[in-house]
């Protein structure tokens, strides 16, 4: 009996040792969740608010603001408008006012011959009455052209003063400006200068343009300036001008436009860049006024290749997790 019993006690002996070991093992090579180390999120690349970019590798050139003063009063916008149509409204009312006379005069002297001896039948008469009546109509439709396409601004002007101002803008000699500001228009009469410098010119209002900016969305007035002026190109309009406030100097080039504004990029650090809303800016020759408040002189912006970066910009994809 004693030989059996030993040899069962060796059996589980074994088994309990093994099961031991393999506790163990497993307990080594395993760690807790709790005892695992931790990762740390990654930092995203705009943390900062700044959209990251090599100016060399994306071609962009950097130049300071200069410093500029911005007049006080109202500003706005002027640009020369095409008269092609205006001419051959002029042409058309010469012609109305010949056949007018023409008409009025033959149907005078029908209803004379008719009254006296009868020479002339009263349908005759008759009909070089509604020939004269007509004839008044067209030139009356063509003096209406002026307001209904121009602006009843320029209807002002009397319908007999448009031929000849046809005439003069095509010899160079005068121009029809159209005045646009931000504020609302100038009243009929107020004196608004145009242009920059020694090519400034002071305007008197006529009255109102037709329609509005489709970019500004004003309702723009007209005036009249003398010699010549490039029609569509946009030159800043004072009115009440004055010594103002300090401003920056902005290039055309550097302006980027996004969701109905003007924008410029701004360098910050080493390779960042934040895009700058321009608010109060005035256009002129030289570039944009801009009152300085979120730029400052010498502020060193993007002034060729910021549409890249918008588009990088518009380009990056949203954060969120995943």
């Amino acid at each position: 009996m004693k030989q059996p019993l030993a040899v069962a006690g060796y059996i589980l002996g074994g088994a309990l040792a093994g099961a031991a070991l393999l506790h163990f093992a497993s307990g080594a090579s395993v760690p807790d969740d709790d005892d695992a180390p931790k990762k740390e999120a990654a930092e995203p690349a705009e943390a900062d608010g700044a959209l990251h970019a090599d100016a060399e590798k994306l071609g962009l050139q950097l130049a300071p603001l200069s410093a500029t003063t911005i007049s006080a009063g109202q500003q706005g916008y002027a640009r020369a408008i095409d008269l092609s149509p205006l001419a051959a409204i002029g042409a058309e009312i010469t012609a109305a006012q010949a056949a007018v006379a023409a008409s009025g005069a033959e149907a005078a002297r029908l209803n004379d011959l008719a009254a006296q001896d009868g020479n002339a039948s009263r349908r005759e008469a008759q009909a070089a009455g509604a020939q004269a009546t007509s004839d008044k109509a067209r030139l009356t439709l063509a003096c209406q052209r002026v307001a209904l396409e121009f602006g009843a601004g320029l209807a002002r002007l009397g319908c007999n003063a448009i031929p000849g101002l046809a005439r003069q803008a095509a010899a160079g000699t005068r121009a029809v400006i159209r005045i646009d500001m931000p504020a609302g228009p100038p009243p009929t009469g107020a004196m608004v200068e145009v242009g920059e410098g020694a090519q400034a010119k002071r305007l008197r209002v006529l009255g109102p343009a037709v329609g509005g900016d489709a970019q500004l969305q004003t309702a723009g007035v007209l005036a009249i300036a003398e010699g010549t002026a490039s029609v569509g190109r946009v030159l800043p309009a004072r009115m009440g001008a004055a010594a103002g406030q300090a401003g920056v100097l902005v290039p055309r080039a550097a302006l980027v436009r996004s969701d109905g504004a003007l924008f410029v990029y701004r360098a910050r650090g080493k390779d960042g860049f934040e895009r700058i809303a321009l608010t109060g800016a005035v256009a002129g020759d030289a570039g944009w006024a801009v009152p300085v408040g979120a730029l400052h002189v010498g502020d060193r912006i993007v002034v060729e290749g910021a549409g890249t970066l918008l588009g990088l910009e518009h380009a990056a994809p949203a954060g969120g997790d995943d």
